[in-house]
Formats: C-alpha cells, structure tokens, sequence
C-alpha cells in the first residue's frame, strides 16, 4: 500500500486567471507565496492509497505581493495527476486539476486543495464554481466521470462546507479517443461578485474538495474557483463572468 510521504518530484509552467476588478481596501502585499497544500486519494476503505503534495516541494511558484500563480505535475502507480492553481489573497483561489487513472478499473477520489491567506472580521460573502472534460486516454472507446450526488465540489473555509457545487454531474464519452465536457456549474455568483452570506470572522484557509469517480485508463480535468468576498471587498477579487470559464492552460 503507498503512503503519504516519498513522491517523485516534476513540473511544467501553467495557467492563468482572467482579469481582476481593483477596488479601494487590500490586505498588505506578501513577502512570500503562500503554500498550498494539496491531496488525492481513493476513497475504498479495503484498499485505501493517498498522497499529499504541496506547492513548497511539488512545482513551481510564480508572482508577488497579492497575486500568485502554482504549476505543477507528478505520477504515481495509481494515477497521474497536474494542477495550475491562481491565488489572489484578498482572496480568491482559481484551481485547475487534470488526473488520470492509471489502475484497471474505476476508481474513486478525493482530490484537495487548501490554502491560507490573511483573515476578515468584518463578514465574508461566497461563491464558488466548477467546470471541466472527460477524455478516453487508453483509447477503448469510452470514458465517464461522475461526481459525487451532494457535489462535484465542496467549498470550505477554516474547515468547515459552506457551499455544494454541481450536484448529479456525470460526463461520458463513447467514441475512440474522444472527450466531453461538464458545467460550468455555480453557486453564489453572479456579475458583480460573490453573493451567499458567510461567517463575519474568518481565519483565511480556504480549502476546495472534489469527489469524483472516473474509468479505467481515463483522464478528467477540472476548472474553477472559489471567492471569499470580504466585505467591504478589498482589492483584486476576480471579475466573475463564470468564475471555472474563465481558466485556460498556457500552451
């Protein structure tokens, strides 16, 4: 069984948010990136495997002051697995995975991103979405990703759910190399920001969960973000016109 603690180490150059709305009030710039901590595992208690990873060790880091950018990717047995991931720490986390499942069979995971930025006391408002595609990597003429029923994503802050995103998501493909996209899916979003009321203190860890199962030899990719709205809203939060539409890969 593997274990969470001797990885192999590599990386690649990635991703970028869409534009940012500047406002009047901001948190002080950052002398250092914040890390980001970073897990997937199965969820089959009988043959349990995980890993932990995080932007200090896995990757590279990009930026300065309020504005960071995260790259990265690595293999294990069971799965491969890239991230680009966009922090604005006022802050808004825009996330982006690609897994693919290297066993013989489907399989079923839990895939984490956490993060802490400077906290609030003043109230916070919420919204969070998901995007993303199934491909038929091993070429057998089909692939399916489904998400968990309650939600693709799940939204934390200081440890605690605050949103469920993409309820019932199931993307499938049933030709030869093909793909299939999914979403965007939304909650508490709209134009002008984030819009679900949530705690008035906060600690600043924003974390993001999806809960997925995906077919043998398959590849599924995910997009989006996660806005935590200080209110009032300081500086850089991104403009929302679908927060997961707005990511892309560099090429």
């Amino acid at each position: 069984m593997k274990r969470r603690n001797d990885f192999p180490r590599s990386c690649s150059l990635l991703a970028l948010p869409a534009a940012l709305a500047i406002t009047a009030i901001a948190h002080a710039d950052l002398t250092e990136a914040p890390v980001i901590s970073m897990s997937i595992a199965n969820n089959d208690p009988d043959q349990w495997w995980g890993y932990d990873f995080d932007s200090a060790d896995y990757g590279e880091t990009t930026g300065q002051g309020s504005y960071f950018e995260y790259g990265g990717s690595t293999t294990w047995d069971e799965c491969d697995i890239s991230w680009w991931h966009d922090l604005e720490v006022d802050p808004a986390l825009g996330f982006g995975f690609s897994v693919t499942n290297n066993l013989t069979w489907t399989e079923t995971y839990t895939l984490v991103a956490e993060v802490t930025v400077p906290g609030w006391t003043d109230g916070t408002l919420l919204g969070a979405s998901v995007s993303g595609s199934v491909a038929d990597t091993n070429f057998d003429g089909s692939a399916t990703m489904t998400g968990r029923a309650d939600g693709l994503l799940s939204a934390l802050l200081d440890g605690n759910v605050e949103l469920e995103v993409g309820q019932n998501v199931t993307a499938s493909v049933d030709t030869l190399g093909g793909s299939a996209a999914f979403g965007p899916f939304s909650e508490g979003l709209s134009g002008s920001g984030a819009t679900i009321v949530g705690p008035t203190v906060t600690n600043g860890v924003l974390r993001i969960e999806l809960d997925f199962t995906l077919t043998a030899g398959d590849t599924a990719t995910f997009s989006g973000g996660y806005l935590v709205e200080y209110v009032p809203a300081p500086a850089g939060l991104f403009a929302l016109a679908g927060l997961a539409g707005l990511r892309r890969r560099r090429g």
